[in-house]
């Protein structure tokens, strides 16, 4: 078997000061893949290969990304869905940010923690570990789930509305930044929380980076409120201003500056002319219409707060060339400022296709290497 190299990691993040580069990430494949297409699937490394892993985050940091997302849930959407490999199996967003983060030195690693399923004195320790493991380079993403299917495992018969869920969130995190603060005792009577004592540390030096994904009017005030990033999937990028005009409102009257919105965006490259807009129409095509695929159209609507498209996401398709054009035309024309790709094919291979196209975008001064700029979230 081949020996596993774990390199320790090297610089630590800086504080998050936006500089007016754009961000690049990727949607983590920790499934086999992310659209219900049996299809898609069979093109996809295994998931459960923990070298397919740490190949893909060499490659995402050789081509010199900012940051990965690691998405999770806790159950199957279907059986069908478990039968092409749809979500399931899902490698939790906790374990798997272990040994991305030490194959990487500079790459930032963001984790789902649903505040619903952990108790805010969980994330805290969980989340003051990944800080010190991976030198300042760990991120939340704060999600509350939605899922009834997936709440009846932790004992609950259906979930709180989405306002209870958002206001249970905003408590949970004064609790973690108290239990942060080695310097004291956190004594915290809530609505929905309780904690009282002293968490032992580490401690993280600063405030991980928190984001979150919210559609909602209520969530996107939340996250304008505690967050430093907001996850958008519109179906458009022309809806881009108006959400970033809303978080921008929220924060202002919350007193902070707006978080910058990282916009889900799918990804195809390749260099023969023509070749990418075919090969992406006939996989997107091939997304099932049975159990699956049904099922998901009404949870990614219910999530995106979009139901008349819900599979619908911008794109960026065409050749290296013509994927930096649209990059750059997004960034002047709607205020693009940052991208979370999701690769219908996710493996090394795609991900190193970005390479000229970072290339690029920093010639055309849009973005900084994050080298550039001490590798800053």
């Amino acid at each position: 078997m081949q020996e596993i190299e774990f390199p320790r990691t090297g610089s630590s993040r800086k504080p998050k000061l936006w500089d007016g580069s754009m961000r690049f990430g990727i949607f983590w494949p920790g499934t086999r893949t992310k659209l219900p297409s049996e299809r898609i699937a069979e093109l996809n490394p295994d998931p459960l290969d923990i070298e397919n892993h740490l190949s893909l985050a060499r490659a995402c940091e050789q081509v010199s990304l900012d940051l990965v997302l690691l998405g999770d849930g806790y159950a199957p959407s279907s059986e069908e869905g478990t039968r092409i490999g749809f979500q399931d199996p899902g490698l939790h967003a906790l374990i798997l940010a272990a040994p991305i983060i030490m194959a990487t030195r500079h790459l930032g690693v963001i984790s789902t923690l649903h505040t619903t399923f952990f108790h805010p004195a969980h994330i805290a320790r969980f989340a003051a570990n990944l800080d010190w493991l991976s030198n300042g380079r760990w991120g939340w993403n704060i999600v509350n789930g939605y899922r009834d299917y997936e709440a009846s495992l932790f004992g609950f018969e259906s979930l709180p509305d989405s306002a209870a869920l958002y206001d249970a969130a905003a408590e949970a995190i004064a609790v973690i930044e108290s239990l942060w603060d080695g310097t004291r005792r956190t004594e915290f009577d809530g609505r929905h929380y309780r904690s009282h004592g002293k968490m032992k540390g580490p401690y993280p030096s600063e405030r991980p980076v928190f984001v979150c994904a919210a559609a909602s009017d209520r969530g996107r005030r939340f996250t304008a409120t505690h967050c430093d990033y907001l996850f958008a999937s519109p179906t458009e990028l022309s809806d881009l201003p108006a959400i970033k005009q809303d978080v921008s409102r929220y924060a202002h009257e919350a007193g902070r500056p707006a978080p910058e919105t990282l916009v889900v965006i799918d990804l195809h490259i390749r260099e023969q002319q023509g070749e990418a807009r075919r090969v992406f129409d006939d996989l997107m095509g091939s997304m099932e219409t049975n159990e699956a695929g049904r099922k998901w159209s009404g949870q990614i609507g219910r999530l995106r707060n979009e139901q008349k498209k819900p599979f619908k996401f911008p794109a960026f398709v065409g050749t290296s060339r013509e994927v930096a054009d649209q990059i750059i035309a997004a960034h002047e024309q709607w205020g693009l400022n940052g991208v979370l790709f999701r690769p219908l094919i996710c493996s090394a291979e795609e991900v190193l296709r970005l390479a000229p196209v970072m290339d690029i975008l920093e010639r055309a001064g849009v973005r900084k290497n994050p080298k550039a700029r001490d590798y800053s979230w």
